[in-house]
């Protein structure tokens, strides 16, 4: 049995992938015939684009309004047409990319031919994309904490529904209790966290074998977990 997926997850475009002031996502002044709506989510997208890469680069706790607008290229009057307070703005952009993200590994999971392989190829995804996208890695996985109880209590919510890839009748695996599943989750966090936090962000799919070693063995045994070792 291959131990190793060969399709790859596709690029995203996740919060903070790109500039906000790339010319191409300009609204010229004066009549440029877009639709109102047009323009507001224009707007918005570049607000979150801009945000992440703010916060990024300074950390949350450095992070202020007319910061986030100048990377925006918009003014302080649409982010309040968008936004009430920073917070705000930090959950859309950490609800819209984790959603992404997730489903993607779902895809992936749901694509495997066993659970074990499952388990790999989602974290795979999930390893490949943050690595590719540092601003909102170092956004989500670490400067998250320093946001206030609404995002923090929306990434508690996105660790729990990790639990689904550990339902696995589909495949035989017996049932796992939600406190050892949430265990493995946050072990699994807290790697990742460590590795973004020292700045080794781009290095992250090299974990792939460790993880999937460190998912499987609770649940399947070091010897069959130690197949994934390889990669």
């Amino acid at each position: 049995m291959s131990r190793q997926s060969s399709s790859e997850p596709p690029d995203l475009v996740l919060p903070g992938s790109r500039s906000a002031l790339d010319p191409g996502r300009a609204i010229k002044p004066g009549r440029h015939g877009l639709p109102p709506e047009t323009v507001a989510q224009i707007q918005r997208d570049r607000l979150i684009d801009g945000f992440v890469l703010v916060v990024a680069e300074h950390g949350y706790g450095g992070v202020t309004i007319s910061k986030v607008t100048e990377a925006a290229g918009v003014t302080k009057k649409a982010f309040y047409d968008h936004f009430a307070t920073l917070d705000d703005c930090f959950l859309a952009a950490y609800e819209y990319g984790t959603g992404m993200l997730m489903a993607l590994m779902a895809q992936a999971y749901q694509a495997a031919p066993s659970w074990p392989e499952g388990v790999q190829a989602a974290l795979r995804v999930l390893l490949k994309v943050l690595a590719a996208e540092e601003p909102f890695a170092r956004a989500s996985v670490v400067e998250l904490g320093a946001a206030g109880p609404g995002v923090r209590l929306a990434r508690a919510r996105y660790l729990e529904s990790f639990r689904t890839f550990f339902a696995g009748q589909a495949y035989g695996l017996s049932p796992v209790h939600d406190s050892v599943v949430d265990a493995i989750v946050g072990g699994v966090y807290s790697v990742i966290y460590i590795q973004v936090e020292a700045g080794r962000t781009a290095e992250l799919s090299e974990l792939l074998p460790s993880l999937t070693y460190f998912v499987l063995l609770p649940l399947l045994g070091r010897e069959e977990a130690a197949a994934y070792l390889i990669g």
